[in-house]
């Protein structure tokens, strides 16, 4: 009899982003190597049966394909049979998700989780190069989140103008002609910021903080917004420590503007805080966070 296999919830995971790389050269680590071989064969022959079956690994094109053969032992057997001859041939293969499981199941039985979710976090427990699992709502780096958001009122600015009733009750603050030249170039500064390929995320969570160091690659929608205020879980490794509010991480240390001094950089954050600005829902600018908090390397987040 076949005994059932047992899964735990944190196995089924539904991850939205996921660096597939990272995983699968850690298992390679752990396995000490895949196997190439990925045919499984299984035949009987009347009167003298053989049963075979050959080991299977992984494939350097599976990568690309997200499935990966799995590695499989080799046994070899034999059986008298009287009955009709068969052939079966048949290949069992891991997606990019269930190797992710796989790797979890393997820091965790391995204890090289230093903290898991649901577990209080200890930064004088934490160093860098640690794997952690943490949970909490995911945010994008605040100065991008201000510069979309400034764009997007722009838009809406457009879309009242063209009702002739809307506008003459309210300017909106800003002369309808300089719109579109402002909105381009702030869209142009925006895409300054984003041209390394990555993006901050912020997480906190009980009074810590976390930023999240993603490369835009790997998530799996292209539509950021749609998991912006979701509760995600993070696994991933931690490359800087900020242990107490003496120290900070600078959330524009990728960007362009990390070239100006302080007080440039204050006169030119001073221009998005005018009074019209002030009337509109827009997010405050935030350009540090003071510790305790980390820099994370997300290897995948997940629900």
């Amino acid at each position: 009899m076949v005994m059932k296999k047992t899964i735990a919830i944190e196995q089924l995971m539904i991850p939205i982003y996921l660096n597939e790389k990272t995983v699968i050269d850690m298992l390679a680590i752990i396995e000490d190597g895949f196997s190439m071989v990925s045919e499984v064969s299984a035949s009987n022959k009347v009167n003298d049966s053989t049963n075979s079956k050959m080991s299977g690994g992984f494939s350097t094109k599976a990568l690309l394909d997200k499935f990966l053969k799995i590695q499989l032992d080799t046994s070899l057997g034999s059986e008298h049979l009287e009955e009709n001859q068969s052939s079966v041939k048949q290949e069992k293969v891991h997606t990019n998700v269930s190797l992710l499981s796989k790797f979890r199941n393997e820091l965790v039985n391995n204890k090289l989780i230093t903290f898991k979710t649901g577990e209080k976090i200890d930064f004088s427990r934490i160093k860098t190069g640690n794997f952690i699992e943490i949970e909490g709502e995911l945010r994008k780096n605040p100065m991008i989140d201000f510069l979309e958001r400034f764009i997007d009122m722009f838009r809406m600015m457009d879309v009242f103008s063209n009702n002739s009733e809307i506008g003459n009750k309210k300017n909106m603050g800003i002369k309808k002609n300089g719109n579109s030249n402002i909105a381009k170039q702030i869209n142009m500064f925006l895409e300054e910021l984003k041209h390394t390929g990555t993006i901050d995320f912020i997480l906190e969570n009980e009074g810590d903080t976390f930023v999240l160091s993603a490369q835009e690659q790997y998530l799996s929608n292209d539509n950021i917004s749609e998991i912006i205020g979701g509760r995600f879980k993070v696994l991933g490794k931690v490359i800087k420590l900020c242990k107490d509010d003496n120290e900070s991480i600078n959330l524009l240390r990728k960007t362009t503007l990390n070239i100006l001094n302080k007080q440039t950089l204050n006169e030119f954050l001073a221009a998005f805080e005018t009074d019209e600005l002030k009337e509109y829902n827009l997010p405050s600018i935030r350009t540090e966070i003071t510790g305790p908090a980390a820099i994370i390397i997300p290897i995948a987040i997940y629900a």
